[in-house]
């Protein structure tokens, strides 16, 4: 059975985090969740739209701002809510991430922002270059490597799509308080904004099954232990249940006296034989 693996991570801010990443940017705030689960099954994440964290001598509160699930090479980010996970063959990693709301290092300071760049894939944030500040051009490399910007006044940041390190194309922005409804790679930040501006890059999901109208195709059904026919809209079927009348009939016949048996297979066959011979008159009549 795969294992699905549940971490609850916070993202620490910090200065220049991002090219090179010098220090951990995540805190476990949680003991990791789950278990095996049945292929295919369902898995429903704990989820915790706050919790508490130390930091050195600090505590604080941090908030959840999104989901990530991956099987290590495909993934996807979800809104910071319950939901039920589908598992298939692979292993998952689901990670809640959170963002401190409270405690050491919040607030303090001047009037910026933290940003930067999250794979779905590979369900972890990476150091590419990925957004320009529009507004401020002369930010833009401090947003990339540094990862702040400053927002003394409104700042507009732009991602780049798609990401180089994966191939992701560019999916929305979360800020601060969850996932934009829009997919626009433009972010406008007012100013003031404190806390953190987060690119996601994540493939255009996929259903796993072709989308089937049932209108345009036949429902079959087993009529017996090695026929099979269908209900879709062709000439032949008056025939087909004809065909089956008869075949049904010489079935029922072994619970007749044998006296009478003789009688209903003979009519089972010429039933049979008459519906044959109908449902290939309608099929020639089709080719033509």
């Amino acid at each position: 059975m795969p294992h699905v693996t549940v971490n609850y991570e916070m993202f620490l801010p910090g200065g220049h985090h991002r090219q090179p990443r010098n220090t951990s940017i995540e805190l476990d705030l949680a003991p990791t969740a789950g278990g095996d689960v049945a292929d295919p099954g369902i898995y429903t994440p704990p989820f915790f739209s706050e919790l508490p964290y130390t930091l050195g001598a600090g505590s604080g509160m941090a908030q959840m701002l999104f989901w990530s699930v991956t099987d290590g090479t495909s993934g996807q980010v979800l809104p910071p809510s319950s939901f039920d996970q589908t598992v298939g063959a692979l292993p998952l990693t689901i990670t809640a991430w959170y963002y401190p709301i409270s405690g050491p290092g919040v607030g303090n300071g001047g009037s910026a922002i933290i940003d930067d760049a999250f794979s779905a894939n590979l369900g972890r944030f990476i150091d590419d270059t990925f957004v320009d500040v529009t507004s401020d051009p002369s930010l833009t490399s401090n947003a990339n490597v540094i990862g702040i910007v400053p927002t003394t006044v409104a700042e507009t940041l732009v991602a780049k799509t798609p990401v180089a390190s994966t191939g992701e194309p560019f999916a929305q922005w979360i800020l601060n308080d969850g996932l934009h409804p829009d997919t626009s790679t433009t972010l406008q930040v007012p100013q003031g904004t404190t806390g953190i501006a987060i690119a996601i890059y994540q493939q255009p999901s996929q259903p796993k099954y072709p989308k089937i109208n049932p209108n345009q195709y036949a429902t079959w059904q087993w009529v017996d232990y090695g026929t099979m026919v269908d209900g879709g809209p062709h000439p032949w079927n008056p025939f087909v249940n004809q065909l089956m009348y008869g075949v049904a009939l010489a079935a029922a016949s072994a619970g007749f006296d044998p006296r009478v048996r003789g009688q209903l297979l003979n009519i089972a066959m010429e039933q049979v034989n008459l519906a044959a011979a109908n449902i290939q008159q309608s099929i020639k009549g089709s080719i033509r």
